[in-house]
């Protein structure tokens, strides 16, 4: 009996020294969320993302909606928003939404119209690098407030389906910004649902911006997944003179998910000469080529 009493108390000792690390580990993210240090935070955030408990789910909110008191504060960085929409997305959890809808609203309530004014050089890396409103490649220390945005919409298409998310996500498709209507189109396939489709064809239609027009192509072939004219549209898009254009239609084949696309991103792959771009045409062309089970 002796024996069993003190592995009982063992084990008991046990649980309560988890239960004060597992503590512990949330207090460190707290206060690494409480940081300057705009790398510092992604990390707890991703810490905080990777972990089986939702514990953690109230901080990362926390750092989406940020610090109103202290606006030049790094914990309102756009950079901080962005990370925390993308880990609320992989989260997945409903809760989120509210909070997504009413910060989007109020961050993208000063986005102005942006459409770019000149053709890029790779070598700029960023459009019009000191923009708020540069949607392109990016680096850490270059994620706009109109980025955020954009992860936002795709956060909220990501997550299961409220009348207010998809009124929201609907507006943002005939936002003044093209990299918001690009996003919002992202999010309509993000949520997996053919209704979206129609709406969809209305903002094609009257689509200008080339970036902004392969992301609404692209949604509606991943949704449709059929061999037609948009298919045909978005193969034509492979050779547009803006990269991350091409590195879009590239990520559209892919949703379409059928072979018939691989031999576009072939011919495409000979001549891309922009590393990113041809990093993601590799990697959909392989996934498209590749035995999946059904």
């Amino acid at each position: 009996m002796k024996f069993q009493h003190v592995l009982l108390l063992v084990f008991l000792w046990n649980v309560s020294l988890f239960s004060e690390q597992d503590e512990a580990f949330f207090e460190t993210q707290r206060k690494r969320l409480s940081s300057s240090d705009i790398f510092e935070i992604r990390d707890a955030i991703d810490r905080l993302t990777f972990i089986k408990s939702n514990r953690g789910y109230r901080d990362i909110l926390s750092a989406l909606e940020g610090t109103p008191n202290f606006p030049t504060s790094e914990n309102n960085a756009p950079a901080v928003k962005f990370y925390a929409a993308k880990a609320l997305a992989k989260k997945g959890d409903k809760i989120a939404i509210p909070v997504l809808i009413k910060t989007f609203q109020k961050e993208s309530a000063s986005i102005i119209e942006y459409n770019p004014p000149k053709v890029r050089k790779i070598s700029d890396g960023v459009a019009d690098r000191h923009s708020t409103s540069s949607p392109y490649f990016y680096g850490d220390g270059e994620i706009s407030i109109v980025l955020a945005c954009g992860e936002m919409l795709r956060a909220l298409g990501s997550l299961p389906t409220t009348e207010s998310s998809e009124q929201t996500i609907k507006q943002a498709l005939s936002h003044p910004n093209f990299y918001i209507r690009s996003s919002a189109a992202d999010a309509m396939y993000e949520s997996d649902r053919k209704v979206w489709i129609s709406s969809l064809a209305d903002g094609l239609g009257k689509e200008q911006v080339p970036y902004a027009k392969i992301s609404i192509l692209s949604a509606i072939v991943g949704l449709e997944r059929l061999p037609n004219q948009n298919f045909k549209a978005v193969t034509e898009m492979l050779s547009h003179d803006d990269p991350e254009v091409r590195k879009k239609a590239s990520q559209a084949l892919r949703r379409l998910d059928l072979r018939i696309a691989a031999p576009y991103l072939e011919k495409a792959i000979l001549v891309e000469n922009h590393p990113n771009v041809l990093s993601q045409m590799k990697e959909d062309h392989s996934y498209l080529i590749s035995f999946r089970y059904p």
